[in-house]
């Protein structure tokens, strides 16, 4: 590191082991482990396999936070409260994880600074809280003190004494903003908000300046924003007022009766669509109610029915319903046997029924009393039928006339509303009269009442701006600091972006510190040149340009605020590349691994240059492939190409040799 540099206090950790517990996301491996001992990390695979979701949840252990794909910076304390929300960890999570893994399912990871070693362990499903702490090996969880609120504290506390960051929110910012460009694309670039806390921890020498700076620019925009506000109410009734001043400048009719004419229309009118919509509310509830009749109607005969089978059942099974059996009633009726056909039997058999004899093998059977409680209880429940699917039929043909009265009367409804926003627009002024009771002095003090108003707003919007100016003049010095920081550490960052983001783009780059100081702006934004031409805005390039400057912005903040290696994750944006640019992507990762830094990345499985390009300049020395391909299963399409995935495996291999 050059000797001229502002003295930094930030030291970022080391990422040593990722272990995932029972993330059955990956079917085949859901305790899947990875150690980073090289500088490269290329975790590999099919569309699909979870990729992006590995990256999200390392990050998950790291902050207790998984970084918000739309993301918005206002400040590091904002966006911290926000992003360890228990629902969005939940949220996240769902759906790739099983029902069954939900309590089982956590995240282990190990970081080390110069002097510490921490393994840090959160359950997938509770929120931010940690489960498990050891720092240089000693296990804080089996303390007396060692709730999970607790392991939190200790866990930040040490974060905190071994990156010299002010306080957690802050870490949590860098991992997100800074070191991670996931699958959300967020550019910080072009974000001047984040990017300005990016530069204080990057440049300014102490991280509690950084805070402040923060604090200050988070209160500047909410002063701002309530000055704006207030005014915004200022200005509607400012229109109100001249609307009113309209009316005074016009002459005085006199011709009270047309007024009184004009109250009356308006308010039949207004009656009239009062009522149109009271009757839509009415024809809404009968409809309602016409339903519930018919789920109560639909439940009883289903009941009914059932407990008819029942009891019908029951009742066959009894010896005395022999004669109601269908074969001795066709047996009867059709003077022939059921069973063989013999004709002429009829009376053999009533003979026999009469005697109470079974018709088929002459045994006693026990006769059927007139009063049979169960004949009589099917007898009742048959008329129960009968009269619940009558009820149905009705409520069923009064549920069609209600909702064709229902849409009559929306179109009704409808109708009178149009009807009154016609008059109303068409006789705005008068009735505005009519409002302010029908007289200029009525008008006049309406207007004073309004007046009074505005410049009881026009007072707190000074108010507000009084304190926004006080604050941006505090801002101001932090932002003096950091510009006269910025210019010393120039020297050494600029080159070094320069140098990353021309091996990728291929031709000059350059940026310049932009410091935003108009009334209600502050902070610093970057402005980009490239060959000569300024580049304003993200879309006065291509999507690749986009993506890769951004990410060597990334590596040479991390690597200029840092005291020790940085490490990125990044989900390489592959899909955004041409042929042309994928080996100059490669190469612009090597650079940046070349001065010990670590690259987690993500790649898909295809004959993609970056990954050989890098393959091929970092060699098995400084490059572990991560088969994700055997972390889970394929589906049937990547099944029928399996051999593609292994051939490009074994090309990626011959180049790492």
């Amino acid at each position: 590191m050059a000797s001229d540099r502002p003295e930094h206090k930030i030291t970022l950790p080391r990422i040593t082991r990722v272990a995932l517990e029972n993330f059955d996301l990956y079917s085949r491996q859901p305790n899947a482990e990875i150690q980073i001992e090289k500088g490269v990390v290329c975790l590999i695979g099919a569309n699909g396999l979870g990729k992006s979701t590995f990256l999200n949840t390392l990050n998950f252990g790291i902050t207790g936070a998984i970084p918000d794909p739309d993301r918005k910076f206002q400040s590091a304390k904002d966006y911290y409260t926000n992003a360890i929300r228990i629902d969005r960890a939940e949220d996240y999570f769902t759906g790739r994880i099983t029902e069954a893994s939900r309590p089982l399912a956590r995240v282990t990871v190990e970081l080390t600074w110069p002097s510490v070693a921490v393994k840090v362990t959160r359950d997938i499903f509770n929120g931010s809280e940690i489960s498990n702490l050891l720092i240089n090996g000693e296990d804080i969880s089996a303390g007396v003190d060692s709730s999970l609120a607790n392991l939190g504290a200790a866990y930040e506390k040490t974060v905190l004494a071994h990156s010299g960051l002010e306080d957690f929110a802050q870490f949590v910012f860098l991992f997100h903003f800074v070191c991670t460009f996931d699958e959300g694309r967020h550019l910080l670039t072009w974000d001047h908000s984040a990017l300005t806390n990016a530069l204080y921890l990057s440049f300014g020498a102490d991280p509690a300046d950084a805070r402040t700076a923060d604090k200050l620019q988070n209160e500047m925009d909410k002063e701002s924003s309530r000055g704006r506000n207030v005014r915004f109410s200022a200005r509607h009734l400012t229109e109100r007022i001249r609307q009113l001043m309209e009316i005074l400048a016009e002459k005085d009719s006199g011709d009270f009766v047309s007024l009184e004419q004009l109250r009356a229309k308006h308010d039949v009118l207004l009656a009239e669509q009062a009522h149109a919509e009271e009757r839509v509310r009415t024809k809404q509830n009968e409809l309602r109610d016409a339903d519930l009749r018919w789920t109560d109607l639909s439940a009883s005969l289903t009941k009914l029915q059932m407990e008819y089978k029942r009891a019908f059942s029951e009742r066959i099974q009894h010896r005395s319903m022999v004669e109601h059996h269908p074969m001795v009633q066709a047996s009867i009726s059709d003077d022939a046997c059921a069973i063989c056909g013999t004709t002429g039997i009829a009376g053999n058999l009533k003979g026999k029924l009469a005697n109470h004899f079974c018709p088929l093998c002459d045994t006693p059977v026990e006769p059927a009393s007139i009063g049979d409680n169960s004949i009589v209880a099917l007898r009742k429940l048959d008329t129960d039928i009968i009269r619940v699917r009558d009820e149905l039929s009705s409520v069923l043909n009064a549920r069609e006339r209600i909702s064709a009265e229902m849409l009559a009367a929306e179109a009704t409804a409808k109708a009178a509303y149009q009807a009154l926003l016609e008059f109303e627009n068409g006789n705005a002024k008068a009735l505005n009269r009519i409002g302010a009771g029908e007289s200029f002095s009525g008008i006049r003090k309406e207007i004073d009442k309004l007046e009074a108003e505005r410049e009881k707003f026009l007072e707190q919007s000074q108010i507000h701006y009084k304190k926004r100016d006080k604050i941006r003049e505090k801002l101001r010095l932090y932002e003096k600091e950091l510009k006269k920081q910025y210019d010393l550490g120039a020297e050494q960052f600029v080159p070094r972006f320069r140098e990353l983001a021309e091996e990728f783009i291929g031709f000059e780059i350059d940026i310049q510190l932009d410091h935003r100081q108009g009334a209600n702006d502050s902070g610093f934004g970057l402005k980009l040149s490239m060959n000569d031409q300024l580049r304003l805005s993200p879309d006065k390039l291509s999507e690749s340009q986009r993506f890769f400057i951004d990410i060597a912005l990334r590596m040479a903040l991390t690597e200029f605020l840092s005291d020790t290696p940085a490490t990125l994750l990044i989900d390489t944006p592959e899909g955004s590349l041409d042929i042309a640019y994928e080996a100059r992507a490669g190469a612009m990762f090597s650079k940046f691994v070349a001065e010990g830094n670590v690259v987690l990345m993500t790649a898909n499985l295809r004959s993609s240059q970056l990954v050989l390009r890098l393959a091929e300049l970092q060699r098995k020395q400084n490059m572990q492939i991560v088969r994700m391909t055997d972390w889970t299963e394929l589906s049937e399409v990547q099944q029928s190409e399996e051999t593609l995935f292994m051939q490009a495996y074994q090309k990626i291999e011959q180049v790492l040799l």
